[in-house]
């Protein structure tokens, strides 16, 4: 096991921001190197022989009360978990083909999740099977699991466990990543969005408004009602779909990028808090360099450029330090291959620094979670090129 210790580099957060009338940031970058950022990481991998990662899932496996990890690749062809504390793995299935993303939730109430899984991946109806299976323990986690298909739906990419009513029923959602007709680079293309309930496994649609690439989906509580809502990211920018009264509602939160199509709308998205305030972060554009953060002003959602990376692909938020701030992580999985810790400076989230927390990983995905149970909230991230799974332990006071 490799540890590293990583604080923040020299320099000072910057933020020159101008506001067109739309409420759109005309501002480039706006985040500099941190001076000394509060939140401190301590580097620990957990495999760093894992090619092609693209996704980090967090659960507890063997139901031992320890958050585990799964570690997903998109070239290997089985799925294999993590035992936390000693990082042991453990093959799930074999025989997989261009698994692309999991979810894990217990539908049977024993203590230990099923997984769906998506698999079979291509970018273009043409290229891909799509299909969608769900996973299950034959009493001993740590043995192969059984694996069973329940749908096909092609270019399937993002999937996500919901409780959109807030009856703590969870519904399993999936977001293609293009539509039937969609080439590229164009991808011109209607995107639906499915939601399946467990107990038929029969598809619904969520939207069928989706345009171009949906690339992001995030399910998250947000505001008032009650129950997760479900966001988007496509080309046409950021959505948040809501179950209300039986029925799904979607409304455009961002446009995103304001460049012309395929450049336009975003890649990836989360939401945060600064105090009492949410804000919105991105990637944009498709697998783009703008990492961006939008606040709420008078109902418009302003948009501000903090930084430029290269390639971005995941981005996350939590509060690593307490201080009732969120901060935001994401990286570039391309050239670089570094990952980026960027903290708001002030409780209006007008300027952010930027601090490094790792040279040697190219993120294709990270996850926020307690993984030993200190109380303070940890970080997995999964790299592609980089061909590592590590665990950013938080030893902020």
């Amino acid at each position: 096991m490799t540890l590293r210790s990583w604080t923040a580099s020299a320099g000072i957060a910057l933020a020159v921001a101008s506001f067109a009338p739309d409420g759109t940031v005309t501002s480039s970058v706006a985040a500099q190197e941190s001076a000394g950022g509060s939140v401190r990481l301590v580097t620990r991998v957990i495999d760093g022989e894992l090619a092609s990662g693209y996704q980090p899932v967090v659960a507890d496996l063997n139901r031992d009360g320890r958050p585990d990890v799964i570690g997903l690749s998109t070239r290997i062809g089985e799925l294999a978990w993590y035992e936390n504390p000693g990082w042991e793995r453990h093959v799930l299935a074999t025989g997989l083909n261009r698994s692309i993303n999991a979810a894990a939730r217990d539908l049977d109430g024993d203590g230990i999740p099923e997984i769906a899984l998506a698999h079979e991946f291509g970018t273009t109806h043409a290229s891909s099977v799509g299909v969608l299976s769900l996973l299950t323990h034959r009493g001993d986690p740590t043995e192969p699991w059984s694996i069973r298909e329940v749908d096909r739906t092609p270019t399937v990419h993002r999937i996500r466990w919901s409780d959109p009513d807030a009856t703590g029923r969870p519904v399993l959602v999936t977001a293609p990543l293009s539509g039937p007709a969609a080439e590229p680079p164009e991808y011109r293309d209607a995107v639906p969005v499915y939601w399946y309930r467990p107990d038929d496994w029969r598809r619904r649609t969520v939207t069928s408004d989706g345009q171009g690439v949906v690339h992001g989906l995030l399910v998250k509580p947000w505001q008032a009602p009650a129950g997760d809502a479900v966001f988007t990211a496509s080309f046409t920018g950021v959505h948040v779909h809501r179950y209300l009264d039986g029925e799904w509602s979607r409304d455009t939160v961002t446009g995103g990028d304001p460049a012309p199509w395929p450049r336009s709308g975003a890649s990836e998205v989360e939401v945060g808090r600064l105090g009492e305030r949410d804000f919105v972060a991105t990637i944009e554009p498709w697998h783009g360099p703008q990492v961006v953060v939008y606040r709420e002003d008078g109902g418009t959602w302003r948009r501000q450029v903090i930084d430029e990376i290269g390639s971005g692909h995941t981005i996350v938020t939590a509060d690593f330090d307490g201080d009732g701030r969120d901060e935001i992580v994401t990286g570039d999985r391309g050239d670089t291959r570094r990952l980026h810790l960027y903290e708001a400076a002030d409780a209006d989230g007008a300027a952010w620094s930027r601090q490094v927390i790792d040279e040697d990983m190219s993120p294709s995905g990270c996850a926020v979670a307690d993984l030993n149970a200190d109380g303070r909230i940890d970080l997995v991230c999964i790299g592609g090129r980089t061909a590592n799974l590590k665990w950013y332990e938080n030893t902020a006071p």
